[in-house]
């Protein structure tokens, strides 16, 4: 355990210099004590407000920040367009409790779980206080297989999951009913991106500029609007959800941002 903090605060000290906090065995306990979703934090979940959700969100370090890699289909695209350097994720201080909380799920699984369980319960009585119903996003910077590696899903039936993922075989293996997942383009998984649409998956796509019209052949619609994702239009075929470039999203040029070209770069429609 020693050693894996060890490697951590090596790794950020030599990124933020003297600005860094070292993590410490108290930091990692101090998380099976608290609350370890985000709720009403962001944009995204402030915007679900208004159709009703509260929605509790868990962010990790994505990809092996933490020394542990938490997203494995994650392209070098990704790593560095990754939403953990948008909105709050460009602070050290955020940065550095969201490696805490990914320690403290490798560290320590159970107390983990045990932990996330009971955030979700009081995200629950929140909701109910507030005449809103709760949504929960497991995997708000990371790619983890909730399904199989705990029974969080299971032991909440009645409350909505939902989720991206790269991870294209977790689309067309049995999932709890009260659980969504949407695939996540990047720029080296066309090929599976193409099947998830032809399963009737919807593909959440990032854009540089105005959203196109369609894209890989199908629809686009406005991902940002919301991040309910469970509320998106379903088809036979799968639908495309486009996302507008964020944080160092922006100076993409890997691929993993889109530039709609030619026919496809039509207005998009409501």
């Amino acid at each position: 355990m020693i050693n894996l903090i060890d490697k951590v605060n090596e790794s950020l000290s030599s990124q933020f210099g003297v600005k860094h906090r070292p993590i410490t065995q108290a930091d990692i306990e101090s998380v099976y004590a608290r609350q370890v979703l985000s709720i009403q934090a962001d944009a995204k979940t402030k915007k679900g407000l208004k159709k009703g959700y509260l929605t509790g969100i868990l962010y990790l370090a994505p990809a092996d920040l933490s020394g542990v890699n938490i997203c494995p289909k994650a392209s070098q695209g990704c790593r560095a367009a990754c939403l953990f350097s948008a909105g709050r994720g460009r602070f050290y201080s955020v940065n550095r409790a969201r490696i805490v909380k990914t320690l403290a799920y490798h560290l320590d699984r159970a107390r983990f779980i045990d932990t996330l369980k009971k955030s979700i319960r009081s995200l629950i009585v929140k909701a109910e206080n507030k005449g809103l119903t709760p949504a929960v996003r497991l995997n708000g910077t990371s790619d983890i297989l909730w399904e199989q590696v705990s029974d969080i899903i299971q032991t909440f039936p009645t409350i909505i999951f939902y989720d991206y993922t790269k991870i294209s075989a977790r689309l067309f293996r049995p999932i709890p009913v009260n659980y969504t997942l949407t695939f996540s383009l990047s720029e080296s998984n066309d090929r599976d991106a193409i099947l998830a649409l032809s399963r009737g998956v919807n593909v959440a796509t990032v854009f540089s500029g105005p959203l196109p019209a369609q894209y890989m052949g199908r629809p686009v619609i406005d991902g940002d609007i919301t991040d309910l994702r469970f509320l998106d239009p379903k088809d036979r075929q799968g639908l495309i959800v486009g996302l507008k470039a964020k944080g160092a999203a922006k100076e993409d040029r890997s691929g993993f941002v889109r530039q709609a070209l030619g026919a496809e770069s039509e207005r998009r429609v409501a």
